[in-house]
């Protein structure tokens, strides 16, 4: 028998007793022993197959790569700026704080949003390590044209 073959047969083996375990009727506790000895052979044949090294060569979603992290953030800074922008519009229309306080605010902020837009400048077309990303780009008028067909 190849060593292949056994670890398959071991396998669905284990994994038809673990089943038959489940629809046979027995106590509970004697179910789960039966489980957790069967979880052996099942280890062994999965391992024997290759089954964990292919699954660690899956990419792994919970540590996706941003490959422009820098100007993400940037963007975010300039929505929460524009947010507060808002609200302290809104502020001013309701009379809620004193005038001059929420101008001078507000002034403050449009030098701020200038700031970022200045640096978004700066961050777009480079990735997070800081190398120029080259971008293939269609002829925009060969691709207008195409359209208007």
């Amino acid at each position: 028998m190849t060593y292949k073959l056994r670890h398959i047969l071991v396998l669905f083996f284990a994994l038809g007793l673990g089943a038959a375990a489940m629809y046979v009727e027995m106590n509970p506790w004697l179910r789960l022993l039966v489980a957790a000895f069967l979880l052996v052979p099942i280890i062994y044949g999965a391992d024997g197959l290759g089954i964990p090294k292919l699954l660690r060569a899956l990419p792994d979603d919970t540590s996706r790569h941003r490959q422009f992290g820098d100007l993400r953030s940037q963007v975010i800074q300039l929505l929460d700026l524009v947010r507060r922008l808002n609200w302290l519009n809104v502020d001013l229309e309701r009379g809620v704080r004193k005038e001059e306080d929420v101008k001078a605010e507000i002034a403050m902020a449009e030098r701020r949003l200038d700031g970022i837009l200045t640096e978004i400048r700066g961050a777009a077309g480079r990735s997070s390590q800081g190398t120029e990303v080259e971008e293939e780009r269609e002829d925009v008028s060969s691709h207008q044209s195409a359209e208007g067909r």
